[in-house]
């Protein structure tokens, strides 16, 4: 992750599938803290977003939508990312106070899909994960992504195994100039309002 930072990151997540997650988190935190916004993922339950903001999270990610999860972050002004599917899911989260959205797993139809459903729902904010790499996450962020995940991409297992840091380093540099082409995200107005009946 130090690699990924020094390679232009500034938002880092911890999954609490990863032994010593919390601890990472902690470590990151007060290292980074004021310069990398650092985060806790696979968060399942209200009990792991809790511990996660005791060790320091500043956001929580969620694999799939848990409306309790979300709420009980927007009730305390916690930024939470839960995993969502369809436009439905989204849409969904977005009224419970999520405020940015993950398209999680990747959808068929990719950067299209993106693209139609942040048309159709502008008040959205997508964030896609499975899918993005390090080519394409500029294709994303031009067509309606407001921000993207990448796991694999950039930290590749052979990379890791190997201690190889200077791989993980290029490798976020070269994502970071990609996803900079596409400029700062622009939310759309949503030109509509719902009518009293």
């Amino acid at each position: 992750m130090a690699a990924a930072i020094d390679g232009g990151f500034k938002i880092a997540e911890f999954t609490l599938t990863t032994p010593g997650c919390l601890d990472a988190v902690a470590d990151f935190r007060g290292k980074y803290d004021g310069d990398v916004m650092v985060g806790c993922g696979t968060i399942m339950c209200t009990e792991d977003a809790e511990a996660a903001c005791d060790a320091g999270a500043e956001f929580i990610i969620t694999p799939v939508l848990l409306p309790e999860v979300v709420t009980w972050c927007a009730q305390r002004n916690i930024v939470c990312v839960p995993g969502c599917q369809t436009p439905t899911e989204l849409y969904t989260a977005y009224t419970l106070g999520a405020p940015l959205q993950k398209v999680f797993p990747g959808v068929a139809g990719a950067v299209t899909w993106v693209k139609a459903v942040s048309a159709a729902l502008p008040m959205l904010r997508l964030n896609p994960t499975s899918g993005v790499d390090l080519d394409n996450a500029g294709e994303y962020l031009s067509n309606g992504a407001a921000s993207v995940g990448l796991v694999a991409p950039l930290f590749p297992p052979d990379a890791i195994a190997n201690e190889d840091w200077d791989a993980i380093h290029a490798n976020a540099t070269k994502v970071v100039g990609n996803a900079a082409k596409a400029g700062p995200f622009v939310r759309k107005p949503t030109g509509f309002q719902l009518a009293k009946l």
